[in-house]
């Protein structure tokens, strides 16, 4: 059973303060995944984002033209390496997965998006994560005015310039990009497999990613509720009714809150039965 704010929330973690876009973003990421899948191949996969460097870096020397490198980087990317996301039925929890993404060269649009937005950044490029109309896109500045957006699926390029005279009323009707840098990049990609795993049934899993972003925002209330759910999953009702029972008390005016008092209720009334 999928929890019942599944379809209702797309947690994305960018309202925090968050520090410069750092490379080990992606390391992090590739990491986290041997905490629930103990047979990653994290070495495989950081010795292939090892060789992909280096090839980046043999591109630096070659070019100086920052248009020009950027068109080379990038057809490298999907042409020569063959990025790009899977036509086959994998299931989304799989294509999530960086030691997936870097051996077979498929993914979904957030790894996608990671990995160029690394290689861009070890490029020298003024690189970030971003997202735009809710998808995942990848932000190249070359200037404080113009830039490029990279949509990580297919690489394809929309050149943007901000006119000097530009209004902050014309400013509004363009879609905002919100940057997402260090942490937050790695809380995106912790939130996106834990529903990826939720969506499965693979509980256990979705746990892990839960206790990893505890790790990062604390006691956070709707990591909390989500942490009771799958609690409830794993046949853990006193611990998870304390969660749920917590996030009623931190949030209570959710739209979700008389769902989850019901299932609070639900716990009660079967603790009751089984004693």
């Amino acid at each position: 059973m999928t929890a019942p704010w599944f379809e209702d929330e797309n947690e994305t973690y960018q309202n925090e303060p968050y520090d410069e876009f750092v490379p080990d973003s992606l390391y992090r990421c590739i990491s986290a995944e041997s905490q629930w899948d103990p047979q990653a191949k994290i070495s495989e996969g950081f010795a292939t984002l090892s060789e992909f460097e280096n090839l980046v870096m043999d591109v630096c020397q070659q070019q100086d033209d920052i248009h020009e490198r950027l068109d080379t980087l990038l057809d490298m990317f999907y042409t020569q390496w063959m990025f790009s996301v899977s036509s086959l039925k994998v299931p989304e929890y799989t294509l999530n997965s960086f030691s997936y993404t870097l051996s077979m060269r498929s993914g979904s649009p957030t790894t996608l998006g990671i990995l160029l937005c690394h290689l861009l950044c070890h490029a020298n490029y003024d690189a970030s994560v971003c997202i735009s109309n809710s998808d995942v896109n990848v932000h190249v500045a070359i200037s404080d005015e113009e830039g490029y957006v990279l949509e990580p699926s297919s690489g394809q390029q929309s050149w943007y310039i901000i006119p000097e005279n530009a209004s902050e009323e014309n400013g509004d009707e363009q879609e905002p990009l919100e940057l997402i840098f260090g942490d937050d990049v790695y809380k995106l990609y912790l939130a996106q497999q834990k529903w990826a795993f939720i969506s499965e049934n693979k509980f256990g899993h979705a746990l892990t990613c839960v206790e990893l972003l505890m790790d990062l925002l604390g006691n956070d209330p709707y990591e909390r509720r989500d942490r009771g759910y799958l609690l409830n999953q794993l046949d853990c009702p006193k611990m998870a009714r304390d969660d749920l029972q917590f996030f009623i008390d931190e949030c209570p005016d959710d739209p979700a809150i008389e769902i989850i008092q019901h299932q609070i209720e639900e716990l009660e009334d079967n603790n009751i039965t089984h004693h």
